[in-house]
Order: C-alpha cells, then structure tokens, then sequence
C-alpha cells in the first residue's frame, strides 16, 4: 500500500508469508503459464540492479510510449545476486518471490510501476496501461479501493486477470458488493491481518483482509457440508419482516433442506464455493435492497414506530426501516436488525430430498401462534446477545495476540 495525496496513511507492506501462502496454488496450478505480469504497487528506487528501464512495452496491440516523466520497469531476474534475492525490500515483497519463481511458474515477463507512493512521483495505478499486460497482482492502497475496483473491472472486461488485496470491510461494502454479484471477483484462499512497515517490523493494527480475484479457485476451495435441517428445528431460523427469507445466525447453520431464499453474515462470502451457493443480494443499501425481488414494502412504517417493537436502543440513529433486513418473531411486527446479511440460495438441490420453503416458515409461524405467545416459539439462542464484532470487520482496531 502507499501514502495518498490526502494524507492518509496507507503505508501497510504485505510480509512474504502472506504472498506466498496466497499466491502458490496459482502458481503451481500453471495460471501464470506464458503470461506478463505486472505489478503496478511495487516500487524500490534503492535497487536499480532489480529492474531495466522500459520506454515502451510490445502487445498484441503494437507499442504503447511513454513520456520521459512516466517509467515503467522490467524486472530483471538475470541481474540478481544471491545477496540480492535474499535481501528485497519490504515494498518489493510481490517481485522477489515472483521473480524467485519465475521458472518454477512459467511467467514470461514481469513489470513494476516505478511510482513513489512517498514523494507521488511517477505512474499512479490509475493512469497505469494495465491492458498491455495479462495479470495484475498487488496490495493497493485501501483508501482509494473504489478508484482501484472501477480500474481493475475494466481492466477484466477487456480479458485481464487479477489478484489483490483488499480489507474484510468490503464483504459489506455496497460499492463492491455489485461485483461479487455479477461474479466480476470473488474471494481467494487466505486472509491476511498482519501487515509491516518498511524496516520489517510487525504492525500493531489488526487489519483482516481477503485476496480477491478473477482466477478459478473453485478447484481448491471446498463446499461447505451442511448438517442441519429447517425441518428439526424450526424455531432456529426466525423470518424477516420485510423481506421473504429466513435469517441463519451462523454460515454453520445453514439448512440442507431450504430451498428457498436465505440470509447470512456477509463474512461467508470468504468461504463461497460458487458451484453451492448463488448470490441474490445485500441485506442493505437502499436501492439495491429494494430491487430485490423478495423485498417486502414497509415504508409506511416510521422510524419511531420501529423503535416501539424492535429489540434496538431507544438512542439508535434514524434509518429507513424498508433498507435493510429486519427480522420478525410474529411477522407482522419489527423485531432486530441484525448486522449485514448476504442473501443466498442452495443451488445444489439432491433429487428425492424434501425441501421446505418460505411458505413453509409462514406456516409453522401461524400455526406455532395459535397457542405460543411470539417469544415463545423461537430457541432462546436467538436473543443472546452477540460480542462486539468490529475488529473483526477490517476498522483497524488492534486485538491481543
């Protein structure tokens, strides 16, 4: 990561152990076969011996040229000494064990930015030809993610292939959400919280990450085994009052035998196996809540009639109750907002399993009803309270070792 023109710190190097822990199962499955490689958040202005200055680049496409004040750089690996290989910057993390594999993988060439994120000199990713090359990999700095995603999407369409890093936050983030929808990326394999400053020493931040990509990583990452029945325990999986689908507490909850739309914490899109599970939305942001096809309308309810039913401070903010998954225990009335919720649906249906669908939950609810009083039909597990999750949501807060 780099430091902005903003003045916001992103000044985080990624320790070797994390790029190699995510980037041999590509390696060695042969995805960098052939391929150019650059790296356009990786600079050392200390090391010329890593690096031959390159004024334009050959494609498919002819040459692409650049000015005397934008360099691009090709690494070099012939020029390396032992001493060399074993002593790269902590900045230059992705290029040493690239380059240290460059046969072992295949990888025809790779390139470097030669930007300086401390002075700004030099090719900003986002003025970087990302479409000369056929595979970008890099940590980019998170404080301008939206900027990197709008870059790295285009960059996709066009036949380009991705890994980089990004904080856990953006399992939540209704900017990115969209892409992990549309199947524009998805999740890799590891998910770093240590990062290092440029002398190597561990930082005191917590900051959960996840390695997102466009490469398949289905062939590594297993399904999820499911072991839990809607039918045997009913009482688990409370509806939501203003959306047609049933809240699951844990992503080890998830019922076999549901068939239809169900809700999730956002963090299960870490572990998604694409072939199990397909993505129907967010259980927040506005607009895209609202388009959902399950979205139930309940704008005729205040926020100050919510307050009157919900299990939520009487101090909490405003907001508007038809944005975002609320669950109910009699279906008529508001119970929690729990935190953000992707909304998910067994793809994976076995010929001969019964299944049971939202029509099914009504059911249950109204009959359960007719003698139980709203409290006393649900599991008294779904009213503990939970312990506060926010370093765990990539705010970088710190957390004990």
């Amino acid at each position: 990561m780099s430091k902005t023109n903003n003045g916001i710190n992103d000044e985080f190097y990624t320790p070797a152990e994390s790029i190699i822990n995510e980037l041999k199962w590509y390696g060695y499955d042969g995805e960098f076969k052939g391929k150019t490689i650059y790296l356009p958040c990786d600079y050392d202005a200390t090391l010329p011996y890593l690096k031959k200055e390159v004024k334009n680049i050959k494609s498919v496409d002819g040459f692409i040229e650049f000015n005397d004040e934008v360099t691009i750089y090709k690494v070099m690996p012939e020029l390396f000494t032992e001493n060399d290989k074993n002593n790269a910057p902590r900045n230059c993390q992705f290029v040493a064990y690239l380059t240290e594999h460059k046969e072992d993988f295949g990888i025809k060439d790779i390139y470097i930015s030669g930007y300086d994120a401390i002075t700004g000199e030099g090719l900003r990713f986002q003025d970087a030809p990302f479409n000369q090359f056929d595979v970008i990999i890099t940590n980019p700095p998170f404080s301008q993610m939206n900027d990197w995603i709008n870059k790295i999407i285009d960059f996709s369409k066009r036949g380009g292939e991705f890994i980089f890093l990004a904080p856990l936050s953006i399992l939540t983030n209704t900017f990115a959400f969209p892409h992990f929808k549309n199947l524009d990326f998805w999740c890799g394999y590891t998910e770093p919280s240590k990062y290092e400053d440029a002398e190597g020493n561990k930082m005191p931040q917590y900051l959960p990450s996840v390695w997102l990509t466009n490469f398949d990583v289905k062939k590594h990452k297993p399904k999820r085994v499911l072991s839990k029945s809607w039918e045997h325990h009913p009482d688990e999986y409370m509806p939501f009052w203003n959306y047609r689908a049933i809240n699951v507490q844990s992503v080890n909850d998830i019922p076999y035998d549901y068939a239809d739309e169900f809700a999730v914490p956002a963090t299960m899109l870490k572990d998604l196996h694409l072939d199990q599970f397909e993505i129907i939305g967010l259980g927040q942001g506005k607009d895209q809540f609202k388009s959902l096809p399950g979205w139930i309308d309940r704008s005729d309810w205040t926020f100050q009639m919510y307050l009157d039913y919900a299990d939520t401070p009487k101090t909490a903010h405003s907001f508007d109750v038809s944005s975002l998954l609320i669950t109910s225990k009699d279906l008529d009335k508001p119970y929690k907002a729990p935190f953000c919720k992707v909304i998910l649906k067994n793809k994976e249906l076995i010929d001969g399993r019964e299944y049971f669908y939202y029509s099914d939950v009504l059911k249950f609810v109204k009959k359960e009803l007719e003698t139980k009083s709203p409290d006393e039909i649900w599991h008294p597990k779904l009213f503990k309270t939970r312990g506060n999750q926010k370093a765990k949501q990539g705010k970088g807060g710190t957390k004990n070792e």
